[in-house]
């Protein structure tokens, strides 16, 4: 018992360790580039609640795997507004189909842990019609094509016997 809590606070040493040094290399970077800023580092605070998901999701394992729907999803949106806030928000009109591939990408996540053919459905409907309507939107196939070809490799490699 003494040797796994022993372990867990080596972990949290190293983890808290990587997260200072990388921290400070940011603010070393933002001398050259002015990224550092309220306006165009908001996205990050959705990363917060992500810190006790994983947490909870690395103690319990299988048990807790549900939560990788919403760290997936906050991961996700965080990139997604971070990329709009470097661009000054040139997207927006054309990315909202992220909000829809955000919770598609959380299921297919879950699926990709436990193996449970249920978590496929909302999975394939939300990417399909996010790359439907990225299709639509840029006037081209290649979105609902790329999707169609990732959607039956998932579906044949998940047929394969174990």
């Amino acid at each position: 018992m003494a040797e796994n809590k022993d372990s867990r606070t080596r972990v949290a040493a190293l983890a808290g360790g990587v997260v200072l040094a990388l921290l400070g290399v940011l603010f070393l970077l933002n001398n050259l580039y002015r990224f550092l800023e309220a306006d165009r580092i908001w996205p990050l605070f959705l990363l917060i609640p992500v810190i006790p998901l994983a947490i909870n999701w690395l103690e319990k394992g299988r048990e807790g795997a549900g939560a990788v729907i919403p760290i997936t999803i906050l991961a996700f949106y965080c990139c997604h507004f971070l990329w709009l806030t470097h661009t000054g928000w040139s997207g927006a009109g054309t990315s909202w189909p992220n909000y829809l591939i955000g919770p598609g990408l959380g299921f297919l996540f879950l699926y990709a842990i436990e193996r449970r053919a249920g978590l496929l459905g909302p999975a394939f409907i939300l990417l399909g019609l996010g790359a439907a309507f990225y299709s639509g939107i840029y006037a081209s196939s290649l979105p609902l094509g790329g999707f169609m070809v990732a959607a039956g490799a998932i579906l044949v490699l998940g047929s394969r016997k174990k």
